[in-house]
């Protein structure tokens, strides 16, 4: 408790640091903060991004008259290059993976899906115009069990499946 806290710019954004140099970034809160306001009120639910965006880019606009004009424009590109790694880096990693299998004998994929994976599918009635009657199951997995369901649908021949990435599931 008791630290002092000062702000740093030397060439790089403004932070708000104790004088061990950790550093802290309130963006986010303030964007937490925001995102509940607009849910309450709203009742969507937003993204942290544009708030996140729209208050860093107030931040660095004051930069630019308080700071020298190049050290806030490499520190705008910096944030902007870093957020755009971070995002997409996290998108992918914690996106929702539909795969969908189509088979003529599911029962032995149901089975090792439920051992290996710990997952459940929803199977239906289809037909294919080649193969005829046909059974598709549908699962729903993250990035990381993608490997293993891979491994899955190789052992069980005469299937064919695809892998979709699923923006939000709905319940």
């Amino acid at each position: 408790m008791g630290e002092d806290y000062y702000a740093k710019a030397n060439g790089n954004p403004v932070i708000l640091s104790d004088d061990r140099g950790r550093g802290i970034d309130g963006s986010e809160i303030f964007a937490n903060i925001i995102i509940n306001k607009l849910t309450e009120r709203t009742g969507r639910n937003h993204g942290m991004m544009p708030i996140l965006l729209i208050f860093n880019g107030i931040v660095y606009f004051v930069a630019f008259w308080v700071i020298n004009t190049n050290a806030a424009l490499m520190s705008l590109l910096v944030y902007v290059v870093a957020t755009t790694v971070i995002t997409n880096v996290t998108d992918h990693f914690e996106s929702i993976k539909q795969v969908t299998i189509i088979t003529k004998n599911p029962e032995a994929i149901i089975q090792e899906i439920k051992n290996e994976l710990k997952k459940t599918c929803t199977v239906m009635d289809s037909y294919g115009v080649i193969a005829g009657e046909n059974k598709t199951l549908i699962c729903y997995i993250n990035y990381f069990e993608l490997q293993k369901m891979k491994e899955i649908i190789s052992r069980n021949k005469g299937t064919f499946s695809t892998v979709s990435t699923i923006d939000e599931i709905l319940r």
